[in-house]
């Protein structure tokens, strides 16, 4: 490919005490491309994915995003990334509405065009009629369906998604 990549991994390693859960690893990602990223229990997928978004914050080799390197702006780099994690936590004593404002606001997003995005997108993934519901008493699948909505909100360049669909369900 002739274009720069947007994440590039260069000799990335990380140990946790005296086990190895990364050797090495070196991996270009174009603009556009999805990858699906496997391998068995342990093999150092989810450790590759939180540093990637920043989460863990020591490790060797490089990881630039966009150019820009993890080591030395991380916060720059998590403005470019939409991530949803495996297993996250949720505000569930807010509504949809509240919830997607804050993670919006946290991400610098202007109330108008943040509430309008949000509406949107709620209704896209068919939670329109449960705008103004608190989430307490969502399905596992709703609420993973607000925190997709909420990786993406801003738009980011990248989307990272750590088994998302785990619990959704098909529908018709």
């Amino acid at each position: 490919m002739s274009e720069t990549p947007i994440i590039q991994i260069k000799n990335l390693s990380k140990s946790y005490g005296s086990k190895l859960v990364l050797k090495h690893l070196s991996l270009d990602i174009y603009p556009r491309q999805v990858l699906g990223y496997i391998g068995p229990n342990g093999a150092g997928k989810s450790t590759t994915v939180k540093i990637l978004t920043g989460l863990i914050p020591d490790f060797e080799g490089e990881v630039l995003v966009n150019g820009i390197s993890m080591a030395h702006d991380p916060q720059e780099i998590k403005k470019l990334i939409g991530y949803v994690p495996e297993n996250a936590e949720i505000y569930d004593v807010l509504t949809p509405m509240e919830y997607l404002d804050f993670i919006g606001k946290l991400y610098g997003m202007e109330e108008g065009p943040l509430d309008d995005r949000a509406r949107k997108l709620l209704v896209a993934f068919g939670l329109g009629d449960n705008t103004d519901d608190r989430m307490d008493t969502f399905s596992k699948g709703m609420k993973q369906k607000v925190l997709l909505i909420a990786g993406i909100i801003h738009n980011p360049q990248i989307i990272i998604l750590d088994e998302p669909l785990s619990v959704l369900m098909p529908t018709r």
